[in-house]
């Protein structure tokens, strides 16, 4: 048999538990043919990105009343989940105390948030047009979090529309955390999306430092829409999986420090 890569296993998973609603974790371990620790973490990964529930001795789905963002967002959480596990925490280390930051709703900036809640900050400013990063904001938080407010799109998981650019071009971004679909050095950022690329456009516009959080597999891809050209942005962190020759070619370009 195939050995699966751990995201084509997770979907295995939920889409068990779309058919029969509760597993034991033995009955997964033996279906899917690997140990009970791999399961366990894979569980562990799926109840933590709000796809399943724990319960007494196996997993059950999450009930859609519970997770009201159960939508293509959640599903794109999923995919390259290390490697973005891998630039959140990269990320947080260019984050300054007694700043405003804004942060996109793209999966990747998701992620970087979680972790960005984790730390203590005296005076935080988080900007976002995601309506997630709010409600999950942890109780005891010392960071502030602004909604930029606007129509709602659930696939996106996002804010978008006139009312965010409106609200966007009212304010000072000290640094901003975005994503993007593809991104090189000749063809820039881009994205497939007008709306977010037009709410991307503004807060590169808007910020004093811009930071890409992408992982590898975004270099030398090309979007429908570009967003920006790559020597406006700052900074790109992604994970370890880059090739030498993307990280020779951003080194000569010597415009954007390429973290790794």
């Amino acid at each position: 048999m195939r050995r699966m890569i751990p995201e084509e296993r997770r979907e295995k998973i939920i889409q068990r538990l779309q058919s029969n609603k509760f597993y034991t974790l033995d009955k997964l371990k033996n279906d899917l043919g690997v140990s009970r620790v791999t399961i366990q973490r894979d569980v562990n990964l799926l109840e933590e990105n709000g796809f399943v529930d724990k319960v007494h001795g196996g997993v059950r789905l999450k009930k859609p009343n519970v997770d009201f963002f159960e939508t293509r967002f959640r599903a794109r959480l999923n995919q390259n989940y290390e490697k973005k596990m891998d630039i959140a925490r990269k990320a947080v280390g260019y984050v300054n105390d007694s700043s405003t930051i804004f942060i996109d709703s793209s999966t990747t900036c998701y992620i970087f948030a979680k972790e960005l809640f984790k730390k203590k900050f005296i005076d935080l400013n988080l900007i976002t047009n995601s309506p997630t990063l709010a409600c999950e904001l942890p109780e005891k938080s010392s960071i502030r979090v602004i909604s930029t407010g606007g129509l709602l799109r659930k696939d996106f998981n996002m804010f978008y529309g006139d009312w965010v650019i409106d609200f966007l071009n009212k304010i000072n971004i000290d640094a901003a955390f975005t994503s993007a679909a593809g991104v090189s050095v000749e063809n820039g950022i881009t994205s497939s999306d007008s709306e977010l690329t037009n709410i991307l456009r503004t807060v590169f516009e808007r910020s004093s430092e811009s930071n890409l959080l992408v992982d590898s597999s975004k270099f030398n891809k090309l979007g429908l829409l570009k967003i920006s050209d790559i020597q406006y942005c700052n900074k790109i962190i992604t994970d370890d999986g880059v090739s030498k020759e993307i990280v020779d070619e951003f080194i000569s370009c010597n415009t954007t420090q390429l973290i790794y």
